[in-house]
């Protein structure tokens, strides 16, 4: 995530950020001007003689900076700010039709209010999550021309009352917006412009406006519009932004020219780590590139000085090609209670095409890959009495088991009861082998391998040593267990620890 990007001319501002632009799974800014060669001077920041008023500008960029943004590892950008009105609805439905021909998300704008509170909704890494984008209305000498109504193209505004509190409009939209955004995402982002220019620190309503958004349940908080960064404050775990400053802006101010690109490194449907790239803007021509030498330490000292102010500890990577400013999230844990958004589709139950009184059970396991844990689908069939206690099983496993992988699975298997002619609780869908390398059974007192699985090497079950193995106290045998199953570890003879079943 960047801040303010303004590229008034028909030219490349991005080639020496493009790398890191293109190099995550998500790139987004806040888009500072229509992009558009249409549309009238926004009568909103005229005087009587059609005059700009003292300290508003009027921005608006050709239309090819769309194939250059996209060409530069953009996704997606927040349209909520000061500027995207500058010409009119006719420049703002312009720059929306641009966006979306070079596959550019966009929000905080739209053809209407329900448009612009929309959000941008994407995937990251197996996580599903939502931009949502707003512009406080003291970035404005009003909100006439600029806000988005029921039929009317524009933006959306949160403003502060005179005692400097968020309305109660604003504070309700949020609260239904982050909500009905958190149905659709497992992480909720909020973009404000917002605050004053040239400000080292956020002002009362940024830090009342962004506390209630993540009462209301955003992941983060991300602001612009200062024009220079600001600190970086965790409130009840959630990490707030409060400005990037700008990214592409031409302008002749030094203080504007130091600003970074903001990473956030996002692993279970949390955050796991912030890192920011230092970046230093060209003069006057406000092109972004990665920050060196006394600039890159301008920025460094900046961001901890402010952040402390706010108890926030900063680390500083060490010095090599890609220096950066992090933090991290101390209570992280790969453990969580429900599944993703993304991951919620793979969990599911079936009826069994050909066996009748048989379902299949669809989820989510972890297995190893390139030494790598990574979760891939897998099914089972059982008796159809038992699919839902098996989802919950595996459902369980996949959430709390440390990510336990599972090398393959059986369930139903039509075999007898070894040594007689009675059928098996495999045949009857009331068994389950989770095979995994190291887990082998028990026979006439020696580890050997399940006579149905290739040979594992070393060929022996070591609980504790191999972090992956099926343990008598470990999760996979609780989730198990709790739910009336028998685990064949526990057998006297002829152990089988990757065995489980549930008798009549």
């Amino acid at each position: 995530m960047v801040g303010d990007v303004l590229p008034l001319a028909d030219r490349d501002y991005l080639q020496a950020v493009a790398p890191l632009l293109a190099g995550a799974d998500y790139s987004i800014g806040n888009l500072e001007c229509p992009l558009s060669t249409h549309g009238t001077h926004n009568e909103s920041k005229l005087d009587s003689k059609l005059r700009p008023l003292p300290n508003e500008f009027l921005f608006r960029a050709p239309p090819s900076q769309a194939r250059r943004l996209a060409a530069a590892g953009f996704d997606g950008f927040t349209l909520a700010n000061n500027h995207i009105m500058d010409f009119g609805p006719e420049a703002l439905l312009e720059t929306m039709l641009l966006l979306e021909r070079r596959g550019l998300d966009y929000t905080g704008a739209g053809r209407d209010c329900r448009d612009a509170r929309n959000p941008i909704v994407f995937q990251a890494a197996g996580q599903t999550v939502a931009v949502l984008a707003y512009v406080s209305s003291s970035t404005l000498p009003g909100t006439e021309g600029f806000a988005a109504g029921d039929v009317l193209a524009g933006t959306v505004f949160v403003s502060p009352r005179t005692n400097g509190k968020p309305t109660e409009h604003t504070l309700q939209m949020l609260q239904n917006d982050i909500s009905a955004a958190g149905k659709k995402a497992d992480l909720v982002v909020v973009c404000f412009h917002w605050g004053k220019e040239g400000a080292e620190r956020p002002t009362d309503f940024q830090r009342q406006l962004a506390h209630s958004t993540v009462d209301f349940g955003a992941a983060f908080v991300v602001g612009h519009h200062p024009h220079v960064l600001q600190g970086i404050e965790i409130y009840n775990g959630t990490p707030i932004i409060y400005s990037l400053g700008n990214f592409v802006f031409p302008t002749s101010g030094e203080a504007n020219h130091c600003s970074a690109a903001l990473e956030l490194r996002l692993e279970a449907g949390r955050w796991r780590e912030l890192r920011l790239h230092p970046v230093e803007l060209r003069y006057s021509i406000g092109a972004p590139f990665p920050a060196r030498g006394a600039a890159l330490q301008r920025v460094v000292t900046r961001i901890n000085a402010l952040s402390a102010e706010f108890g926030t500890r900063c680390g500083i990577s060490p010095a090599g090609a890609n220096p950066h400013v992090f933090i991290r999230n101390t209570d992280w844990s790969l453990e969580r209670d429900e599944l993703l958004v993304a991951e919620k589709e793979c969990f599911f139950i079936k009826p069994h095409p050909r066996l009748q009184g048989m379902a299949v059970v669809h989820f989510l396991a972890w297995a190893i890959a390139d030494q790598r844990r990574l979760p891939q689908q897998r099914d089972v069939t059982v008796a159809g009495k038992l699919a839902s206690e098996v989802l919950a099983i595996f459902t369980e496993i996949y959430l709390k088991s440390g990510r336990f992988p599972i090398h393959d699975i059986v369930g139903y298997n039509y075999r007898t009861v070894a040594g007689g002619s009675g059928l098996s609780n495999h045949a009857l869908g009331r068994a389950i082998d989770l095979n995994r390398p190291e887990n082998p059974m028990i026979l006439n007192g020696r580890k050997v391998v399940h006579p149905d699985e290739p040979s594992y090497e070393p060929r022996e079950w070591r609980p504790g040593v191999d972090p992956y193995s099926i343990t008598p106290d470990g999760p996979v045998v609780r989730a198990f267990k709790s739910r009336g199953w028998r685990w064949g570890g526990d057998w006297t003879s002829r152990k089988d620890y990757q065995h489980f079943d549930k008798p009549r």
